[in-house]
């Protein structure tokens, strides 16, 4: 087991050839959760339809500014 979760690859667990579980690494799941917390907020998505379609005005950010310039 320590060796499959070493390997971050995405296991999948089967019963008689059935799957019926994953073995997922923490980054993977890391960025699915982040995923399906912006598909349910309603202004993300909104705001990532308008990007899509050019309706936005996209920024330079200044990192060396603390309030990265916006």
């Amino acid at each position: 087991m320590p060796r499959l979760l070493r390997s971050k690859r995405t296991i999948t667990i089967c019963r008689r050839e059935d799957p019926v579980g994953y073995l997922v690494p923490k980054e993977r799941w890391e960025a699915i959760a982040e995923t399906l917390d912006l598909l349910s907020n309603p202004v993300a998505m909104r705001t990532l339809r308008a990007a899509r379609a050019g309706k936005l005005k996209y920024k330079g950010l200044n990192l060396e500014d603390e309030s990265l310039g916006l």
